[in-house]
C-alpha cells in the first residue's frame, strides 16, 4: 500500500532556494554590464567652454569645471609681543583671508553671479599689471571693468580665477602683485563661455 505522502513529487524547495540566491547576483551582473553603456549615453563628451593663450602655442580650447572667483579680505588683529620688541606689548598682525564665490565681487561688495553672465573675456595690456574684463550678460548687455575694481584688488592679495582643467586646479591672476618681478603666467585664460544658447533677439520698438 502506497501512502498519500509517498505519492507526492519530490520537493522543489532546495532548487527554488538556489534560484532565489542567484537572482540578485544575475541582476547585479546585468546592471554592471549595462551601466557603462548607459553612462556613455547620458554623458557625451562636453565641448570646450574656455580658451587659454600662450605665446608659444597660441589659443587652445579647453573644458573647465568649478570656475570660481578668488579674492582676499584683509583683516587686522593684535597679538602679544615681548616688550623688548614692542614697547606696548602688542603687535598688529595683518592677514589676507582667502574667499571664493561663483560670482564677481566688486569694491563696494556688490556682485554679479556667473549664472547671469554669458561670457567673460579677459585681456592683458602689454606692459600692464591689471587685466581688463569684458562681461557679456545673458540679456546681451556688455560691461567692461578693470580687474583692480574687483574686491580687495587694491589693499590685499591680488584676485584671480580658479578652475579645474584636466583634473587639476589652476589659478589665473587678474592683477599682478607689487613685486616688480611678478609676471603673467605663460598660459593665460582669455575667454570663458558660461552659457551656450544664443542671446535673445533685441526688442522691437
Amino acid at each position: 500500500m502506497i501512502s498519500a505522502a509517498s505519492s507526492r513529487p519530490p520537493s522543489a524547495g532546495p532548487r527554488r532556494a538556489g534560484v532565489l540566491r542567484l537572482a540578485p547576483i544575475l541582476v547585479a551582473l546585468a546592471a554592471a554590464g549595462s551601466a557603462p553603456a548607459a553612462a556613455a549615453r547620458r554623458s557625451p563628451p562636453r565641448p570646450p567652454n574656455a580658451v587659454l593663450w600662450s605665446a608659444a602655442a597660441g589659443e587652445r580650447a579647453v573644458q573647465i569645471d568649478d570656475l570660481r572667483f578668488v579674492f582676499f579680505r584683509r583683516s587686522y588683529y593684535q597679538q602679544r609681543a615681548p616688550r623688548s620688541e614692542e614697547a606696548s606689548g602688542r603687535r598688529v598682525q595683518v592677514e589676507d583671508r582667502r574667499k571664493e564665490c561663483r560670482c564677481l565681487r566688486f569694491e563696494d561688495w556688490s556682485k554679479t553671479k556667473f549664472k547671469l553672465l554669458r561670457q567673460i573675456e579677459i585681456s592683458y595690456p602689454p606692459g600692464g599689471r591689471v587685466a581688463l574684463l569684458r562681461l557679456t550678460e545673458r540679456t546681451g548687455g556688455l560691461r567692461e571693468v578693470r580687474a583692480d575694481t574687483l574686491f580687495g584688488a587694491k589693499d590685499s592679495a591680488p584676485p584671480s580665477f580658479s578652475a579645474v582643467i584636466a583634473g587639476s586646479v589652476r589659478e589665473f591672476p587678474l592683477v599682478l602683485g607689487s613685486d616688480p618681478g611678478d609676471d603673467w603666467p605663460e598660459e593665460r585664460l582669455v575667454r570663458i563661455l558660461l552659457v551656450r544658447s544664443p542671446p535673445p533677439p533685441p526688442r522691437r520698438r
